[in-house]
């Protein structure tokens, strides 16, 4: 799509300052300085504010390319219409611009200019008027302005005495400015914007201080206009697109609250934003060239993507190489680097594409190919990047190759999760820091003014559909950018065709480029329950994949698969352990030079549950003998810094001499970087059986490495509800055999589409979870229930009690080379703490009381408010060192608490005081101690 009507800055150009209508415009007031302001500010007037709030809005709507997006959606908006009237398009276009023009015009409402605690303004004291239904508020009195001034010209412009469209488009926008001062948007907007006749009554008469001269027929009647136009709602899917209404009012609500938090913030403490975390041509043209060209990373290795640019220029043919080794495995990553670049020159115009590609093929550098290619192509048109995973783990690994790989500075890229902690963008010199540059640090990490943001996928689609005012501010970020979504398994079918209703929305309508990667990637574009107006074709940026290197035996030879344990029923940790042992000793003796010694091996054994974990320890350890000199435990109850430590123990070329069992749950299933030599797995899913097999014989330079598959806990109890998990009992054991060995998760898949399908389309009703599906879920959304769509799409439904164990950790680990240290706390994180009092022990730990401590404290004794969120955010960093998740259920919540102290546990947090009784640092929980039942712990 084009621009199809006038520019924000030429509406804005054309709109009149507000002191050419609003009567004694210079005695109103918008801000004043804070009580107990050190240096008080001279008052800013209603029309200062207003101008530098449209200076924002303007610069946003610049930043980000929003001319076109708003012009697209509503476009889209009237898209059902037989003929779109220009003039309506018009219409909608200056009604989305004035919502931010009038957002504060309410504040001409005496009480609120006279009352103490809002304006204090001594222009109007003795003027207020006590019985008003206004009270002191003013946005309601804004969005009243809005609405009668835009019926009225919406009756004389569009050639309708009461337009319904105009009429619900302009009921709709000015939710926002109702809004704008609130933390949510609600489902309960008809309330909202229904006004009373009293409140019609009380509000009419500010209509003569802007001097309009309304209708009475609109002013008087309003209540029954606004009763016919709420009855056009219930219409809108026959009539309009709902999508674009719906996210018209979002994306306005975006830009309203961050235009007028920028422009409050500026005035308050004199700090203007300048750049708002974008990609210049200029800048695209040097990142591009870094990655093309350089001989060498940040970090200091080759540049292998140099070699893969100077084959493309010289017409490389594929050879695709079927000997098996590590020189071969590289070739043919240069060889499938060759053809996504090649294919999205080709596809660039596209908004939609896969990736499928082996695990161990190097997907993260791919993606940074396609990144670069369509950046460079976009001509600075897209000028923003968002990576989102499903693992905190991979977003920390993938954050330190995105800047290594594609020369990015600390400035240009940041963590969204809950353990990422404050993003410092500026080196402070002083102990106490420079305030201004606190307080610009800070709008930079609440409007995310990155060009490249690696997220978690809970809190991307949040950012699609959430209701709440703070997460909302990004919402306009997202037009003209990049995403990629990796390991997109990881998420519950149920949610699928949600998916790909958002993702097929935004990248025709915010011009979005949606890269979905995998190396057991569910076609999401296969699923037939989205109109296909939205959903074109996707883009299979390696479209002969499964032939060319799924199945070569580069790939697909490196681990074999044996199902001799797969069917029994009857097996006990026992034989399990026997059975692993006795294959470790056999693959020692195997001599495979510098990347498996002879006499070593790496042997990795996953359960479902974490206590069939802690027992299998116990069992393994009666038979050992001393074979193993370590035995490495990794769950979900292991601190981060424990973690790092295992990690960097298997990766250090030291260790490589020893035999080493890692004991696991699923969570080293993906982001976890690690290469073993045997695995042993509790059957679960298809997919989580392939990305296992993803951490053995990474680099194809060992032989008979295997992945024995047996079946012990119950996976029924965890994966019951996924459809996955329901086609995969369908299937017999020899077409488990052919998916894992032929890589044709296809196979399951498209049974999985078949039943999400049946149940979209069908007009029967499931029987289960027929509240997630998409026909129930897109009724929402056509009734504009905002609270209703955010919460009721929640990619994890699962209620978790965080527990915070206060043990002594080491600010520092042994780094992957021996001799080199990994930082646990960040400089800045240490700096913080010293700051508050906490500084390291004498054997260089940080004493978790004494954080935990500083916590409560920040939540009791209130700061100035930045350096309040700044120190919040900085906190959460550190105290996720500290904690981890249970599943919340009643009887966890009755056994947790004979070990927390419950009055430290009022913040938040179970705070688990007597932690040595069950819990060990290098074991995590102890299941025999805790009284907990199979599926408690994962």
């Amino acid at each position: 799509m084009s621009n199809s009507y006038k520019t924000v800055s030429d509406i804005l150009n054309a709109t009149p300052s507000i002191k050419t209508f609003l009567i004694d415009a210079d005695s109103y007031y918008a801000h004043i300085s804070p009580k107990n302001a050190v240096n008080p500010l001279p008052p800013e007037t209603l029309q200062e504010h207003i101008e530098l709030v449209l200076k924002k809005f303007e610069l946003l709507t610049k930043n980000h390319g929003l001319d076109v997006v708003i012009d697209n959606l509503i476009h889209d908006f009237l898209g059902n219409q037989k003929i779109e009237s220009e003039k309506l398009g018009d219409f909608l276009k200056r009604l989305f611009v004035n919502t931010v023009v009038f957002h504060d015009f309410g504040k001409i409402n005496e009480n609120f200019q006279a009352s103490p605690d809002k304006m204090n303004n001594p222009h109007f004291r003795g003027k207020e008027k006590p019985k008003s239904v206004l009270s002191t508020h003013h946005s309601s009195l804004g969005a009243y302005l809005f609405i009668v001034k835009h019926i009225d010209e919406a009756r004389v412009q569009v050639e309708s005495q009461f337009n319904p469209i105009a009429m619900l488009a302009t009921l709709m926008l000015s939710y926002p400015i109702f809004k704008h001062h609130g933390k949510y948007l609600n489902d309960e907007y008809k309330e909202k914007i229904g006004f009373t006749s009293d409140e019609v009554a009380n509000m009419k008469v500010y209509v003569a201080n802007y001097q309009y001269k309304i209708a009475p027929q609109i002013t008087d009647l309003l209540p029954l206009h606004l009763k016919d136009a709420f009855e056009k709602l219930d219409t809108v899917p026959n009539l309009l697109k709902p999508f674009s209404l719906y996210s018209l009012v979002r994306l306005s609500f975006s830009l309203l609250t961050a235009s007028d938090y920028l422009a409050s913030g500026q005035y308050m403490t004199g700090i203007e934003i300048k750049e708002f975390g974008v990609l210049s041509p200029e800048r695209i043209t040097k990142l591009y060239n870094f990655v093309s060209s350089s001989n060498s990373l940040l970090n200091g290795k080759v540049n292998y993507n140099k070699a893969t640019y100077q084959q493309l220029e010289i017409g490389y043919e594929l050879q695709n190489p079927t000997d098996q080794s590590n020189e071969n495995l590289n070739l043919l990553r240069m060889e499938m680097a060759l053809e996504v670049i090649r294919n999205i020159r080709t596809n660039s115009h596209n908004n939609l594409f896969y990736i499928e590609a082996p695990t161990g093929g190097g997907k993260t550098n791919l993606s940074m190919l396609a990144t670069v290619e369509l950046l460079k192509a976009s001509a600075g048109r897209t000028n923003k990047v968002f990576y989102v995973f499903p693992f905190t783990t991979l977003i920390t690994q993938t954050y330190t190759a995105i800047k290594e790989t594609l020369g990015l500075t600390e400035n240009e890229l940041v963590q969204l999760h809950s353990k990422a902690g404050y993003k410092q963008q500026i080196e402070e010199e002083q102990v106490d820091g420079a305030y201004g540059d606190e307080k610009k640090n800070y709008i930079d990490n609440l409007f995310v003014n990155y060009p490249f943001c690696l997220l978690s996928h809970v809190k991307f689609f949040d950012l699609l559909k959430t209701n709440e005012k703070e997460a909302n501010y990004m919402l306009h970020r997202l037009a003209n950018s990049i995403v990629v979504i990796d390991e997109l398994q990881s998420y519950d079918p149920a949610h699928w065709d949600k998916m790909l209703y958002f993702i097929s929305h935004y990248a025709k309508l915010y011009n979005i480029k949606f890269i979905l990667m995998s190396a057991t990637l569910p076609k999401l574009g296969n699923l037939q329950v989205i109109d296909k107006e939205y959903v074109s074709d996707f883009v299979y940026l390696l479209p002969n994949a499964k032939k060319d290197y799924f199945l070569n035996p580069n790939f697909s030879e490196r681990v074999k698969f044996n199902f001799d344990l797969f069917e029994r029923t009857d097996l006990e940790l026992t034989e399990i352990a026997t059975t692993l042992l006795e294959k470790s000793k056999e693959y020692a003796t195997y001599d495979f030079g510098q990347a498996k010694p002879k006499g070593s091996v790496y042997c990795i054994v996953e359960f479902i549950f974490k206590k069939s974990a802690t027992e299998f320890y116990g069992e393994l350890s009666k038979i050992n003998n001393n074979f193993f000199d370590e035995i490495l435990v990794l769950s979900g109850t292991i601190l981060e810094h424990r973690r790092k430590e295992i990690i960097n123990l298997l990766k250090n070329p030291a260790t490589r001499q020893k035999r080493v069992l890692l004991i696991t749950t699923q969570v080293v299933e993906a982001g976890v970087d690690i290469d073993m030599d045997l695995g042993f797995k509790d059957r679960s899913m298809i997919d989580s059986e392939e990305q296992l097999a993803g951490r053995i014989n990474r680099n194809v330079n060992k032989k008979e490495c295997t992945l024995y598959l047996f079946n012990y806990n119950k996976e029924r109890i965890i994966y019951g509800q996924d459809l996955r998990y329901q086609e995969t009992k369908k299937l017999k054991t020899t077409d488990y055999q052919n998916i894992l060995k032929n890589k044709d998760f296809d196979f399951l898949y498209n049974s999985v589409f078949a039943k999400i399908n049946y149940w979209g389309t069908s007009d029967k009703i499931s029987n289960e979870n027929h509240s997630e599906q998409l026909k129930f879920y897109r009724s929402k959304i056509e009734k504009l229930h905002f609270k209703s769509i955010h919460w009721d799409f929640k990619l994890i439904d699962q209620e978790n009690i965080s527990c915070f164990i206060p043990l002594n950790i080491p600010i520092e680990v042994e780094g992957i080379v021996n001799g080199t240290k990994d930082l646990i706390f960040s400089k800045n994180e240490l700096t913080f703490l010293k700051i508050h009092g906490i500084e390291p022990t004498l054997d260089y730990c940080i004493n978790g009381e004494e954080v935990f401590n500083l916590y409560v404290s920040f939540i009791q004794n209130k700061r100035e408010f930045i350096k309040q969120k700044i120190g919040e955010k900085i906190l959460q960093g550190i105290l996720s060192k500290f904690i981890f998740s249970l599943f919340a259920n009643k009887k966890i919540e009755m056994q947790i608490v004979h070990f927390s102290d419950e009055v430290k546990s009022e913040f938040g947090y179970k705070y688990i005081h007597f932690w040595k009784d069950f819990y060990d640092v290098n074991f995590g929980m102890d299941d025999k101690k805790f009284e907990s039942n199979e599926t408690q712990f994962l």
